[in-house]
């Protein structure tokens, strides 16, 4: 059986999610006062951040990796409610040592 993982990548932020880096011209940054159409935060938003963050809007992060396909879909599919467009990228196949191996040779 191979193994994969998938991670989820965003390739297009909406118009004005996104300023440029007043540090670093040229680099993108998000921008602290943009929120989806409609958004409002939930509980459990609130619970996490707080009422008053001085930030409404917080994009999903993409820093992990899921084992199954179907996982970063879920993570994909959050990410374009907010009307951003993403991709799902699949590693390349994972292969284990041998049982008593620390490494593959």
């Amino acid at each position: 059986m191979k193994h994969y993982l998938y991670r989820v990548q965003i390739v297009e932020y909406p118009e004005g999610a996104l300023l440029e880096n007043p540090h670093y011209p040229g680099h993108l940054i998000e921008n602290p006062g943009w929120q989806p159409e409609g958004w409002a935060p939930d509980e459990e938003w609130v619970e996490r951040y707080g009422r008053h963050t001085g930030r409404d809007f917080y994009w999903p992060s993409t820093r992990r990796e899921w084992r199954s396909r179907s996982s970063a879909m879920k993570r994909k599919q959050l990410i374009e409610s907010y009307g951003a467009k993403a991709i799902i990228q699949r590693s390349a196949e994972i292969v284990w040592p041998e049982d008593g191996q620390e490494k593959v040779r």
